[in-house]
């Protein structure tokens, strides 16, 4: 064997068994996820509904890689990336000890948690935003990191120490439905959206309605004169 295949031999002993086995462990981290979500969907239904019917929550699973809570006017959803990624090379996850030893331990599966309107998904209104409330990194050995908004942003943040647990990934969902829950949706200024043209709007109503998002309001005149240039 020449010297250029034996090197491919290694990379792939090295490289493609170990991302299979990322991938492996961050699927079976999904799996227990979207079972802990599961069973707060049921939970809050059970003790919600019972005090107000008008209000929908109920738990669905899209595909092998996606799965929604839908909580009133929010919709919490859950993917899982099919990929293996590790991290920049100025990251400070490289100066811990943990993967100085070993630095296959910095590759990790990605999962994420977004939060977009109900009505998003509802009507198909595909210009819509939505938020990531968090992005769950798994490696080989089922440690992980968090990075999200608010508590999220520090909670987690230690790969040596943090191992996946239910009751770990019960607290993760937990604060991210809280984070959904405490960011309303805003009117944009009246000024903003008074001048429209006919074509923006009825090319919006054809097209599904006003772009939404909580941090975006919707979108209406300057914005779509905006997106309709690029």
């Amino acid at each position: 064997m020449n010297e250029n295949y034996q090197e491919i031999l290694s990379k792939l002993a090295s490289k493609a068994s170990l991302k299979q086995s990322i991938y492996r462990s961050t699927a079976e981290v999904f799996a227990l996820t979207k079972t802990v979500l599961s069973k707060l969907g049921s939970k809050l239904h059970h003790d919600y509904t019972s005090k107000d019917s008008s209000v929908e929550i109920n738990y669905k699973e899209n595909n092998q890689f996606e799965a929604q809570l839908k909580f009133s006017g929010d919709m919490l959803m859950l993917s899982m990336h099919s990929n293996v990624f590790t991290f920049d090379e100025a990251h400070s996850i490289f100066q811990t000890s943990y993967v100085k030893a070993d630095e296959s331990l910095s590759f990790c599966g990605a999962i994420y948690v977004h939060n977009f309107l109900a009505d998003s998904i509802k009507y198909n209104r595909l210009a819509d935003e939505g938020s990531l409330i968090a992005r769950i990194l798994v490696n080989k050995d089922k440690h992980f990191v968090v990075e999200g908004e608010g508590a999220l942003g520090f909670l987690y943040d230690d790969l040596a120490t943090n191992i996946i647990t239910e009751e770990k990934i019960t607290d993760i969902l937990e604060r991210s439905i809280l984070l959904c829950l405490n960011a309303d949706l805003i009117l944009p200024p009246f000024a903003q959206i008074k001048d429209v043209t006919l074509h923006q709007k009825q090319s919006l109503i054809a097209a599904s309605g006003y772009p939404t998002g909580k941090r975006l309001g919707y979108l209406f005149n300057s914005e779509i004169q905006q997106n309709n240039t690029l």
